[in-house]
């Protein structure tokens, strides 16, 4: 087992950032839209989807669990960034100048979404996160949003709305076509070009 990344592939490490975030991001979205379609009486489908009925004691508990993968994932984003920039990094497989640049362009932006869509994500929250092991307040509490508002000239609802509006339209508008490119990619690397793009980044290649 090699930890660190080589010219050739991917180390363990950058495999478990990369692998951990993809789970935690798709099970954060499968939690929100649970609660938005099914368990929020002000937003679920009626007729009940599956009938399964919306009961909004419930929105809190599940929304702790959106709460605590956004929070992971813009953490473990901080470390994963480091690694990659300290680190070795596999060569380019062979493409244009054009193509390289658009991938990395491509990584940046997801980069800025990791991070962007949790930090505006907490910046909403109006019920402390439960972690288990400790408890984060509601970002509302903190005497760092406190500044933000005093900076902006905002009361709480309108911080928390702006935040909403920057959350919202990352994660219906942005996050899903940045997702699309990079697996539609790996997988136009994998089954057209027949290169190690996608190889490298599994653990038995």
């Amino acid at each position: 087992m090699k930890w660190k990344n080589t010219v050739d592939a991917y180390g363990t490490a950058s495999m478990l950032f990369h692998w951990l975030t993809a789970v935690g991001f798709l099970s954060a979205y499968a939690v929100v839209y649970y609660v938005i379609w099914i368990v929020d009486p002000e937003t679920s489908v009626k007729p009940p989807l599956f009938g399964l009925s919306a009961d909004a004691h419930r929105v809190v508990p599940l929304l702790n669990i959106h709460w605590v993968l956004g929070i992971t994932i813009g953490v473990l984003t901080l470390p994963r960034l480091l690694w990659r920039l300290a680190g070795t990094r596999p060569d380019p497989v062979p493409g244009s100048r054009l193509e390289h640049l658009g991938s990395e362009v491509a990584h940046g932006a997801l980069y800025g979404l990791l991070l962007l869509m949790p930090i505006s994500g907490y910046m909403t929250t109006y019920d402390p996160t439960d972690f288990g092991l400790f408890v984060l307040p509601a970002c509302r509490d903190t005497s760092w949003a406190e500044m933000v508002r005093a900076g902006m000239g905002w009361s709480v609802l309108e911080l928390e709305e702006a935040m909403w509006a920057v959350h919202s339209f990352l994660g219906k508008w942005v996050a899903w076509v940045l997702v699309a490119l990079h697996v539609g990619a790996a997988l136009m690397h994998h089954f057209v070009r027949h290169d190690t793009v996608l190889r490298r980044m599994l653990p038995r290649r």
